[in-house]
């Protein structure tokens, strides 16, 4: 049984999706940290683009995943095995032919009101809106967190990268800066300081993808942006990182790499339900704290935070 069989044959209670025929007329792509993302479609409307997505589309070509999107008029619950629960609005379960990602919230009702059906390489999907709850021409299918949970598998499964909870800044003397963050540790004010100070370049203020290239490690912007909006899908060498946090004064402490890998594990996006990944994963961050140096960075939120990074030579 192929992937888009399961989705129809065992997922949607309508006679229309089992006998559906191939979608492709409109096409649209988009990259995010060099992974391409293409849709297909029967109409324009499945495969709108939010305003910060639009940042990110390119010339539809052959992607590294792509999606068939599709219509029915319910769907109903699989019998998969739960392999995580996010507790939010995502379950992620397997089956025979691969994985399936429902989404769904009490909101609207009990059962998925979204569902990707997707190969365990991350490179061939069905997307499947329920017309029970979701009209045409209201919904953006790669609405958030499904484009952030295609772009983080995909790199996992591909040991291609991994996506941190970081701002990421280009200034124009001393290039790319990483600053590492929980929510609320001072991602978007670091953003604000540097913007207005140093008329840097922001590439995001709360989502960046790291990838190796070459010899050295390149982060991505993205479009899941934080409280100051900064979204770009620019890239470039990272020098440094820095783990935020506040302080009464600010102080600039070199860390350990076993410590920077924990930091940064800790601050970043693997696929918990899978231990092979999770192992990429851990390898990769040692990857990373090997050719960039990393600090712990206590800071003030004001403009003398910009200059003790400006006058740090560590």
């Amino acid at each position: 049984m192929g992937l888009g069989e399961s989705g129809a044959g065992m997922y949607a209670e309508t006679s229309s999706v089992a006998g559906a025929h191939a979608v492709g007329m409109y096409r649209s792509c988009v990259r995010i940290g060099n992974v391409s993302i293409g849709l297909k479609a029967d109409s324009e409307d499945d495969i709108e683009l939010t305003d910060e997505m639009k940042r990110f589309r390119t010339t539809p070509t052959d992607c590294d995943i792509d999606i068939s999107v599709q219509w029915t008029d319910r769907l109903q619950r699989t019998g998969g095995r739960k392999l995580f629960d996010s507790r939010s609005v995502w379950v992620l379960r397997e089956e025979d032919d691969g994985l399936v990602f429902d989404l769904s919230t009490p909101v609207l009702g009990d059962r998925p009101y979204k569902r990707l059906s997707i190969d365990k390489g991350f490179s061939a999907a069905q997307l499947w809106l329920s017309r029970e709850y979701l009209s045409k021409g209201q919904v953006y299918p790669l609405e958030y967190p499904l484009d952030e949970l295609l772009v983080t598998n995909w790199l996992a499964a591909r040991a291609k990268g991994v996506e941190v909870h970081g701002c990421g800044l280009v200034d124009r003397e001393t290039g790319g800066h990483l600053f590492l963050g929980h929510s609320g540790a001072g991602k978007s004010t670091t953003s604000r300081l540097w913007r207005s100070l140093r008329a840097a370049r922001v590439l995001s203020d709360d989502r960046i993808i790291l990838r190796e290239q070459g010899s050295e490690i390149w982060m991505h912007g993205t479009p899941w942006h934080g409280e100051a909006g900064f979204a770009s899908p620019e890239t470039t060498k990272v020098q440094k990182i820095f783990v935020l946090e506040h302080g009464d004064r600010n102080e600039i402490l070199q860390l350990p790499q076993a410590r920077a890998v924990a930091e940064l594990f800790a601050r970043c996006f693997p696929p918990f339900y899978d231990q092979g990944l999770l192992t990429f994963t851990l390898s990769f961050l040692h990857q990373i704290t090997n050719r960039v140096p990393c600090y712990r960075f206590r800071f003030v939120p004001d403009e003398s935070a910009v200059s003790e990074i400006l006058n740090f030579n560590g």
